[in-house]
């Protein structure tokens, strides 16, 4: 198998890394217009390969890690091509182009998978164990915070730079996708690429999700907290106890608001890294053709959702409705 990652930058260096140390430098092949960002990779993996343009015909699948604008069209090209792809989140700007690469991959008969990263989480694998085993019990309600200063971008807004991850992990732990969203946005820096976000998105068993960006706040954040009719629970990836259950519960007696405080309780969770075992998921699905946990599909509902909360967004906060997707 050779495999070309298209993109050196940022999030292509460490696909590099992670992809080499599983293949080996002399599988990889990194595709990059700027010879900088090739000699850098040179100069780590003496071994790996460079080029400025796909080689497909020389490559067994894709890692398409380039400005989101690029995703689509690359994405298609090679499963046009052959190849098995996976791309960085989100896997395209819109829900009919993403149904454009589902149905060339099906006609390909080729893998194609979203790097939804926090889907490998070992906290994210914990939770969503938790919440099948009924330890959380049906979820109410969930608050996702995804915050920092910078990085500040120009091609996309916050809620798509950032809220792919939030909604990824929200679609993944409720097995669907809102009936219903809404969301408003603050601006500060560029005009017309919102800087913060709040969305709130509302499902068809009465749970709600509210999910808050942004990439101008002086505090990196990246916490989940989930609420659940038997417990709930907090995802804090800034904090070493990454998972904690808290089984408090609150209750009416006699009239009366009871609270029963319970002690909190870390969970264990595995020592994986979640970029490794995303990678690792690709690919075996190439060498098994088994279905990954974030495929095409699984990428189309969180676009959809991208989707409609941007149209809120350009609503000045309508209630927007979403129609349901199958696989």
């Amino acid at each position: 198998m050779r495999l070309g990652i298209l993109g050196a930058g940022g999030w292509g260096k460490n696909l590099v890394r992670v992809f080499c140390e599983l293949l080996g430098a002399d599988a990889v092949t990194v595709i990059d217009p700027d010879s900088g960002r090739l000699d850098a990779v040179l100069s780590r993996y003496p071994a790996i390969s460079v080029t400025t343009t796909p080689p497909w015909d020389d490559l067994s699948a894709a890692v398409i890690a380039t400005p989101v604008p690029l995703h689509y069209q690359l994405a298609l090209d090679a499963l046009n091509a052959g190849l098995h792809v996976l791309v960085e989140k989100p896997l395209a700007l819109s829900s009919d182009d993403v149904r454009s690469l589902i149905e060339a991959a099906e006609r390909e008969d080729r893998i194609l998978m979203v790097d939804h990263l926090l889907e490998y989480h070992p906290a994210v694998v914990r939770l969503k164990e938790m919440c099948e085993q009924d330890v959380v019990g049906t979820i109410r309600h969930m608050t996702c915070q995804r915050l920092n200063l910078g990085v500040i971008r120009s091609e996309e807004n916050a809620w798509w730079s950032l809220a792919p991850h939030d909604v990824s992990v929200v679609l993944h732990l409720l097995n669907d996708i809102p009936i219903e969203v809404s969301a408003t946005a603050g601006t500060v820096l560029q005009d017309g690429i919102p800087d913060v976000v709040h969305a709130t998105l509302w499902f068809q068993n009465g749970a709600m999700a509210h999910i808050h960006v942004s990439w101008l706040d002086p505090v990196k954040t990246r916490r989940f907290t989930v609420v659940g009719e038997h417990a709930m629970a907090v995802l804090d990836d800034m904090s070493a106890d990454k998972l904690v259950l808290h089984t408090d519960g609150i209750r009416m007696q006699d009239g009366q608001v009871v609270i029963d405080k319970e002690h909190p309780v870390v969970q264990e969770i595995a020592d994986i890294e979640p970029l490794r075992a995303m990678a690792e998921t690709f690919l075996h699905s190439i060498r098994t053709g088994e279905r990954p946990r974030s495929d095409g599909w699984d990428g189309l509902r969180v676009v959809r959702v991208l989707e409609a909360v941007q149209e809120s967004l350009d609503r000045n906060g309508a209630i927007v409705r979403l129609e349901r997707l199958d696989a």
